[in-house]
């Protein structure tokens, strides 16, 4: 299958714009990586899929293109119930982790999404998806400042690629009301203060500007790290300890340290024992597929809303 590729000739744009360019449902897309910036044409549906990531898994599964997906990898959660059974038939091509180049060419695929990492020029960088007839798609969400329209975008552009648009829109119109609901439930009250503790224990990795901080305000929160610039980050102790958080969000996911010894590490740190979150024991997990936008992160945005505010639902 012959792709059509366009490089563009501008530099350093982010902004992803959708447009269809004929009646044959070829969709161009634009999108930046690893600094250059592209228009990626999708002049055919996509029929041998690789997903290399848990979020773009679960949103293909969420979509209906199980049929469409040769392979798999970069799991970081289990799939929830609903996709269990159409996940189960998949082919996993790396459990953990991205395969190797040869692995992944093995599959013969002729698309490929997932991290931003999964692009890097150690893994599969434009080039090398080029020279080998494979199209990739750079989710929306990967990009800071990350927000739940972003989710709405990916699910969008998928539609458009695989001409089942009328499935994203369902989704996305299902997302929305779920959401609408959940403001107009705490529309009233302060928001709560929130750490979202990733992992360690000398200098802790949280996020930032992007879609967990965002889901936190639509919870009716307020990320104690919203204004540094990346989606994620390292900080000191000493800055989470004088913001004295309200509620700690704790991920959880299977490349990083069992939930509980992370849990267990917070509530008996010395140096944190007297901020509100741990005195009053408002600890949550949440996976971090959640948090790196699919459908499941309206329920995570549910639950959290309940636990910042517990009196309005």
């Amino acid at each position: 299958m012959k792709k059509q590729w366009k490089k563009a000739l501008a530099l350093g744009l982010v902004m992803t714009c959708v447009s269809p360019v004929t009646a044959s449902a070829e969709v161009t897309i634009n999108t930046e990586l690893n600094g250059k910036d592209y228009d990626i044409t999708y002049s055919e549906v996509p029929q041998r899929v690789v997903t290399l990531a848990n979020f773009t898994t679960e949103m293909l599964l969420e979509l209906g293109l199980s049929d469409k997906i040769v392979g798999y990898g970069y799991m970081d959660n289990e799939v929830p119930e609903q996709y269990a059974d159409e996940f189960s038939k998949l082919t996993c091509l790396s459990e953990a982790s991205n395969p190797s180049q040869e692995d992944l060419l093995a599959a013969e695929p002729d698309f490929l999404t997932g991290w931003y990492s999964t692009f890097s020029d150690t893994n599969f960088p434009y080039d090398f998806c080029e020279e080998n007839g494979i199209v990739p798609y750079i989710p929306r969400v990967e990009y800071a400042p990350a927000t739940i329209e972003s989710v709405y975008e990916d699910f969008n552009n998928f539609g458009e690629i695989f001409q089942v648009q009328e499935k994203a829109d369902e989704i996305v119109s299902d997302m929305k009301n779920r959401i609408d609901a959940v403001q107009t439930a705490v529309a009233e009250k302060e928001p709560v203060s929130v750490f979202l503790y990733d992992s360690g224990e000398d200098a802790p990795f949280t996020a930032s500007a992007g879609l967990p901080t965002d889901m936190i305000e639509l919870a009716g929160g307020e990320n104690i790290f919203a204004d540094t610039e990346s989606n994620w980050t390292s900080v000191d102790w000493e800055d989470v300890i004088a913001a004295e958080p309200e509620c700690i969000i704790v991920m959880d996911y299977i490349a990083s340290d069992p939930v509980d010894q992370k849990i267990d590490f917070l509530k008996n740190s010395d140096i944190l024992a007297d901020i509100p979150a741990i005195q009053n024991d408002n600890i949550i997990v949440i996976d971090l597929t959640d948090v790196t936008g699919c459908y499941r992160s309206v329920d995570a945005i549910e639950t959290m809303a309940k636990a910042f505010h517990p009196d309005c639902f």
